[in-house]
């Protein structure tokens, strides 16, 4: 599995980030200021080569908000998955 080039700190900000999105879920408000957060997880997952979730980043006119909000779950594996390597390579 490819290392990403995120750093840990970044990681776990995505982490806090997807934790309260799952537990507002459709009552999230989307903040400008989080954009660098969404960024973040599109290049993780591009990294982690997820084409299904890539690909509904892809989807014009869709609000990357519905994509993270479907694949909540799965992203936040993803996340806590690149955090144990973050932290492996540290060791």
């Amino acid at each position: 599995m490819e290392q990403t080039t995120l750093s840990t700190s970044l990681l776990r900000n995505v982490m806090d980030f997807l934790s309260t999105i799952s537990e507002t879920n459709e009552d999230t408000d989307f903040d400008a200021s989080q954009d660098y957060l969404v960024e973040a997880i599109k290049t993780l997952v591009s990294e982690k080569d997820k084409t299904s979730v890539v690909e509904d980043f892809e989807v014009p006119y869709l609000h990357p908000m519905i994509t993270i909000q479907k694949w909540n779950e799965e992203l936040k594996l993803i996340v806590s998955e690149a955090i144990l390597e973050k932290e492996a390579q540290n060791i």
